[in-house]
C-alpha cells in the first residue's frame, strides 16, 4: 500500500531517526573501540586482549561530551604481565586458549625498531626512549614481520568463524627507512586467510620529536590504523 507523505503526518505513523555516521578517523582509542564494539562485535565486549599492558584501552572515557565504557576483555595476557589478573605469555609462544575458542581478541603489538643494546638503552638517562620502555620494540626490523606474522596466525587460530581480530599498527622509520608495518600487516592477515572488515585511522594531537633528528628526511607520523580483521564469513579475501 503506498502511504502518501502528507497521508502519513496525518495519521502520525512517521518516526524520524538521526542516526549519527561513524566515521574512520579519530583522536580517541576509546572512540574507535567503541565504534569497532558497535558495528563489528554485535555490542559485547572484547573476549581477550593479548598485549593488555596497563589496560588504558578499557574504562570509562569522556570523549567530545559523550560518555563511553569500554569493558575489560575476559581473556588479558602480556609478555610482561603489570598485574596480577594478567597472564604471562612468551613473545613466540602460544595463547593458552583453544582452537576457535573466542569471537573476538585485541592486538596492539610493538612499532618501533630498535636494538637494546644501543647507549642510550644501556645507560638510560631520564625522559629518554619513553616510547621503547613503556611499548618494547623489534631488531633488526625484520623481526617486527615475523611478530606480527606469527601472532596473526595464532589469531586465526583462537578465533571462532565469523570472529574478529582488531589489529593495531602503525608506520615506521628506522635507519632512514620507512617501513611499512600497516601495510604488511593487512597483506599477511589476508595470506593467513582473514577478510579486511574495515579499517579506523586514529589521529594524535601531539609527538614526541626526538632531539636526535638533526635533518628531517620523512614526515613525522601523527596516524595510527585500527584494522579489524574477520576470519571465515562469506566474503573471501581480496587476492592482491
Amino acid at each position: 500500500m503506498k502511504v502518501t507523505l502528507r497521508n502519513a503526518l496525518k495519521t502520525k505513523i512517521i518516526d524520524i531517526y538521526i542516526m549519527e555516521t561513524i566515521k574512520n578517523v579519530s583522536y580517541h582509542n576509546a572512540e574507535i573501540l567503541n565504534n569497532i564494539i558497535t558495528i563489528h562485535n554485535n555490542g559485547e565486549p572484547f573476549d581477550c586482549d593479548m598485549t593488555y599492558s596497563k589496560g588504558n584501552f578499557y574504562g570509562k572515557f569522556k570523549v567530545d561530551g559523550l560518555d563511553l565504557e569500554i569493558q575489560e576483555p575476559q581473556y588479558k595476557f602480556d609478555v610482561n604481565p603489570i598485574s596480577d589478573d594478567v597472564i604471562k605469555i612468551e613473545p613466540w609462544g602460544k595463547l593458552p586458549l583453544e582452537d576457535e575458542s573466542i569471537r573476538s581478541i585485541v592486538i596492539d603489538l610493538p612499532f618501533v625498531i630498535a636494538s637494546n643494546k644501543v647507549p642510550s638503552l644501556q645507560n638510560p638517562k631520564e625522559g629518554s626512549n619513553i616510547i621503547i620502555k613503556r611499548f618494547g620494540s623489534y631488531y633488526p626490523y625484520q623481526e617486527l614481520f615475523k611478530s606480527y606474522s606469527h601472532w596473526l596466525e595464532e589469531a586465526f587460530r583462537v578465533l571462532k568463524d565469523d570472529g574478529i581480530c582488531v589489529f593495531k599498527c602503525q608506520n615506521t622509520i628506522t635507519s632512514s627507512k620507512f617501513i611499512c608495518s600497516e601495510e604488511y600487516s593487512w597483506m599477511e592477515a589476508q595470506r593467513q586467510g582473514f577478510y579486511v572488515l574495515d579499517k579506523f585511522i586514529l589521529i594524535a594531537k601531539q609527538r614526541l620529536i626526538s632531539s636526535k633528528v638533526k635533518k628531517q628526511q620523512h614526515a613525522r607520523n601523527y596516524t595510527s590504523t585500527f584494522y579489524v580483521f574477520k576470519k571465515g564469513g562469506k566474503i573471501k579475501p581480496i587476492k592482491y
